[in-house]
């Protein structure tokens, strides 16, 4: 069986990909379909693609496997696939709401697209951790990266395996990173990462914290715990501990208030908190975190920054 994909962008010159089975193959017109989404800037790579505002538009095929495998993460319903699983994945590494409508199942096809046809704000640390690797064989002089194809591939088996499931309790943080990378206000981004931060620690600390002890416990000592455990610091000495403390009371200035603190570097730290996000995420899906935003000389910065004024708000 074979489905339409909407606004899946392949890595240039790349002609198809197979993921888990699943085969994605570009539309036969595939240069203008992709070129109608919505680009902020104009580029020349395979195509010249000028900046525009963009739309939804069918950009590949997915020709099915004879026999699917369900989906491993929590979907709402029932009878969802392993390729629901793949459309988010696609969705979150190419930085595009990537979806298929099934009109089949109720004789319609006068379905409506209620998905953000924007490109994301965020997730540019997960696109660029995957390695590139040139196709071996291809006989374009400009090959193409197949390393895209094997990474999401790697990436799943892993989801799959039952020791992450495990430890990620179903991978919930992946919808919600999904949400948190779409395009919206940068208030609205920093508080749903530091709820995949919170969920994430409570994941980690299930087996020997209750969830009333999780629930008291500080925002900033988790994610001060969350610091070491992904290797983003060796320790949290005092000075840590203060700036990140900083970094929560700006948190609950914003939640109490519904700004962020009118003095100091407030948005500058809420993009590296972002940043931040991205970088744990890409640890938890067996990535080496890719630095092309400097997030890590970022972070030295704000944990070397002194303290300004506090901008109150408890913690």
């Amino acid at each position: 069986m074979r489905k339409e994909v909407y606004n899946l962008e392949f890595p240039s010159w790349c002609p198809a990909m197979t993921i888990f089975g699943y085969q994605f193959t570009r539309v036969d017109d595939y240069r203008d379909r992709v070129a109608s989404l919505q680009h902020l800037i104009t580029c020349y790579s395979e195509f010249e693609i000028h900046a525009n505002t963009g739309k939804h538009a069918v950009t590949a095929y997915v020709d099915l496997p004879k026999s699917e495998a369900k989906s491993v993460l929590k979907w709402p319903g029932s009878g969802n696939t392993a390729l629901s699983d793949i459309l988010l994945l696609l969705s979150t590494f190419t930085g595009r709401d990537v979806f298929i409508v099934d009109n089949t199942s109720d004789n319609r096809s006068d379905s409506i697209l209620i998905a953000d046809p924007r490109i994301y704000q965020w997730g540019g640390v997960l696109r660029t951790s995957i390695p590139y690797k040139k196709h071996p064989v291809d006989p374009d002089p400009y090959g193409y990266d197949i390393g895209f194809e094997e990474g999401l591939n790697q990436t799943y088996v892993l989801i799959r395996s039952e020791e992450w499931q495990c430890k990620y309790q179903g991978g919930y943080f992946l919808f919600l990173a999904r949400q948190a990378f779409r395009r919206q206000p940068l208030e609205a981004a920093f508080i749903q990462c530091w709820t995949i931060w919170e969920h994430l620690f409570a994941v980690l600390n299930r087996s020997w914290l209750s969830s009333e002890q999780i629930e008291r416990l500080s925002s900033f000592e988790k994610i001060a715990f969350l610091l070491v455990e992904y290797a983003l610091r060796g320790e949290v000495d005092n000075p840590t501990r203060k700036r990140v403390k900083s970094l929560a009371k700006m948190r609950n200035r914003l939640i109490h208030f519904g700004r962020f603190p009118e003095r100091g570097s407030a948005y500058d730290d809420a993009v590296l908190f972002i940043r931040l996000t991205e970088f744990v995420i890409a640890k938890t899906l067996g990535l080496s975190p890719s630095n092309v935003f400097n997030t890590m000389e970022k972070l030295e910065n704000f944990l070397k920054r002194e303290l300004n004024k506090p901008t109150g708000g408890r913690v």
